[in-house]
């Protein structure tokens, strides 16, 4: 990340980031600082969300972290209300917090706790923290919301049902929400990333009972070019559809893959 420079992309502009404290979502906080953006981080995890937040200020830039549970309404009603009350606005909301599930199996044999615990933070919870942000975007006529969806919303993952469940409910949350608030100043958008070099990534290869070495092999067989995303490559996409440089682009989902999906 370099040093704010005052000639950013997103100059004047308070965005929130769910899911900040490691792996993409610390990628997109970090990048959305550096083009003049201040970025209220949330995660469930503290100890990385604030880290997140004082790298942000250790190279010039202003972050507040806020805990916040994307499953739990009363947490993302809260962090919309901290953001308001620290910056008096909210421009852009990145909803990208995200789980993954400790084994992969076929979808009949998992439990109803674990889809409901799945669909409760990919799915709901990126429809809360919508609902509390769009009334603060409606009051300025203005806002941009991106979703972080994934390929597997598009072509399932193998034995990861209610993941791909969950990311594809999410695309389908971007075009409604897109479809309903583009004639009120607000643009939704998403991105499906592919394979990224990221915690979540060494968490699936465990879930399929591999080594993370094995795992990367196995898929990197499959992505036509050959390698894993790291976390900036999909920053960088995320900074374009938060941007005005995406100014026509509403209800669009952004694959962002390697080419996997269609090899």
């Amino acid at each position: 990340m370099h040093a704010f420079n005052g000639m950013g992309k997103l100059d004047g502009r308070v965005s929130m980031v769910t899911g900040a404290g490691s792996g993409i979502g610390r990628a997109i906080a970090l990048l959305f600082a550096s083009e003049g953006s201040k970025v209220v981080v949330t995660d469930v995890n503290d100890k990385g969300g604030e880290e997140t937040a004082n790298m942000i200020r250790g190279n010039g830039g202003d972050a507040l972290f806020v805990h916040a549970d994307v499953s739990r309404a009363s947490d993302c009603e809260n962090a919309i209300r901290e953001a308001v009350k620290r910056y008096g606005q909210l421009d852009i909301l990145v909803n990208n917090a995200g789980i993954d599930l400790p084994r992969a199996k076929p979808s009949a044999d998992f439990s109803e706790d674990e889809f409901d615990k799945v669909i409760s933070v990919n799915l709901k919870g990126a429809w809360l923290m919508s609902k509390y942000a769009i009334p603060e975007m409606l009051r300025r006529s203005k806002g941009i919301i991106v979703n972080i969806a994934s390929v597997a919303g598009i072509r399932p993952l193998p034995l990861a049902m209610p993941y791909s469940v969950s990311k594809a409910g999410l695309i389908m949350l971007t075009k409604s929400m897109a479809v309903e608030y583009g004639n009120r100043g607000i643009r939704v958008n998403a991105i499906a990333p592919g394979w990224v070099s990221t915690p979540m990534a060494v968490r699936a290869a465990s879930a399929y009972g591999t080594t993370y070495e094995e795992f990367t092999k196995q898929f990197l067989q499959r992505i036509p070019l050959g390698r894993f995303a790291d976390p900036t490559e999909i920053a960088k996409v995320v900074l374009f559809l938060a941007s005005d440089d995406s100014s026509y682009m509403n209800g669009a989902v952004v694959v962002v893959d390697g080419a996997i999906s269609i090899a």
